[in-house]
């Protein structure tokens, strides 16, 4: 799919995104696991700047059981810096995820 000129391609995402996660100690695999379902989702859409996502289907994506897991490792890669959430509270809208990558 085309990008526009000053958005990344899903490759540059996640080849960027390795190299930060081998330095960064912070990251766990529970970090991973949910930031490529992320990516997934944002891959699949077309590598908009924002992705709508589901919560329901991210956990499925990511293998989490727990939406307190979700919402602990939701907020930590927005702490981190790796994306931007913003919630919403109507489950036909979603909530929004940008990928930061500078």
């Amino acid at each position: 799919m085309k990008q526009q000129d000053n958005r990344p391609s899903a490759g540059s995402v996640t080849m960027s995104l390795c190299s930060v996660l081998i330095a960064d100690r912070r990251i766990t695999v529970w970090h991973i696991s949910l930031y490529l379902g992320i990516l997934h989702l944002w891959q699949q859409s077309g590598c908009p700047p924002q992705v709508r996502i589901s919560r329901e289907l991210l956990m499925r994506k990511a293998r989490f059981k727990s939406i307190t897991t979700y919402h602990k490792y939701i907020r930590e890669l927005c702490d981190f810096g790796y994306i931007r959430y913003m919630p919403t509270y109507d489950v036909y809208t979603g909530s929004a995820v940008e990928i930061l990558t500078g």
